[in-house]
């Protein structure tokens, strides 16, 4: 099955580079459900393995920890 965000971010990359945050935002506005239950049910199946969550959770960490740095603080 395709990466949905991916098809979002890349999907329309014609010569012209994709608008990333607002595919991001657009993505982010149009999911539905619990991430959490989403994710334990693709563990559980066998289509991610917890290395490749840990992995990807450690990713998500760091880019929160390098936008929380460079946003301004409410």
């Amino acid at each position: 099955m395709a990466n949905p965000l991916f098809k979002a971010l890349n999907g329309n990359m014609q010569g012209a580079k994709p608008n990333m945050a607002q595919a991001l935002l657009q993505h982010i506005n149009g999911f539905h459900g619990d991430p959490r239950e989403i994710l334990q049910n693709k563990i559980n199946s066998g289509e991610i393995s917890q290395d490749q969550y840990n992995q990807m959770r450690g990713i998500a960490e760091e880019i929160a920890r390098k936008m929380a740095a460079v946003l301004p603080q409410r």
